[in-house]
């Protein structure tokens, strides 16, 4: 019986292995092809296969960062990353605080608003004619009215459950030594949430800079472009340089690729803090 056991777990510690397997080659795989793609020639990369290149086209490289422009285009898409991820943090703290620490019916009505917005979709033909109204369509700083917008839903879900988290006697003791609401947020409450702010940070970060429909249909002028819609610059109806294309999908990728590399940890540990505690 011991044997039966001990064999049925062995072939399912091997078929979860062999999945995880299958799991990683759907990422690796069109990963792989665009990089080698990047450093072959126009008619090489046609069919964007797994073969090696004859010779490395160092040249690709050179090429996108002059015709596309991509430090212009680097400095759009941090613009509109740090500013939309920065009103989040500020704003998102402030809301989930007040929701968390004063639970009244109408607040709690207000948390469940907050929430919903996790699953709604956006539409983009009502967004583009509100900002044409506003006269904030085709600015930046319409993007980032959006971007802050879509990510404070899931900013205030993860800081209500933290902030539900921290004693309610260190406000108590707060305001026997006379401090007011502002001191007990910014004071206390605030540096206590760092393990969530820095997830927080992380996931929008990570979804405003890879978000390529927003600046698509609200940033029409190139001047504005954000990284990721470079890729169109070599890509056409009737003509397509794949090899370039690779290229511009590297350069896009490869800072968002950096900073996930050194915060996947914080990422992880925020999440876990958050459940646990919330």
């Amino acid at each position: 019986m011991k044997q039966h056991y001990q064999l049925a777990r062995k072939l399912y510690l091997i078929v979860k292995e062999l999945l995880a397997w299958c799991l990683t080659l759907v990422v690796l795989v069109p990963f792989t092809i665009v990089v080698l793609n990047a450093f072959k020639t126009d008619y090489a990369a046609l069919n964007m296969s797994l073969s090696l290149p004859s010779s490395f086209e160092w040249e690709n490289f050179v090429t996108v960062w002059e015709i596309g422009n991509i430090p212009r285009s680097y400095m759009n898409s941090l613009i509109l990353s740090v500013s939309s991820v920065t009103l989040s943090v500020f704003f998102s703290t402030i809301c989930a605080f007040v929701l968390a620490r004063n639970k009244t019916r109408i607040n709690h009505w207000i948390y469940i608003y907050f929430s919903l917005g996790l699953m709604f979709p956006v539409n983009m033909v009502t967004v583009v004619k509100v900002m044409r109204i506003f006269g904030l369509y085709n600015t930046r700083l319409g993007v980032i009215i959006l971007f802050t917008a879509l990510i404070i839903p899931l900013s205030v879900f993860l800081y209500y459950g933290f902030i539900n988290s921290i004693p309610t006697e260190l406000d108590e003791a707060a305001i026997m030594d006379g401090a007011g609401g502002y001191r007990i947020f910014f004071s206390i409450i605030f540096p206590m949430l760092k393990p969530v702010t820095v997830t927080v940070i992380m996931i929008n970060f990570l979804s405003t800079w890879n978000d390529f429909t927003i600046p698509l249909y609200l940033l029409p002028d190139p001047d504005k472009a954000v990284i990721v819609q470079q890729v169109y610059n070599f890509f056409g109806t009737f003509t397509a340089q794949w090899n370039l294309v690779s290229v511009t999908i590297i350069y896009a990728i490869l800072p968002i690729l950096i900073v996930y590399i050194i915060g996947q940890k914080y990422i992880i540990s925020g999440m876990v803090a958050g459940a646990v505690k919330g």
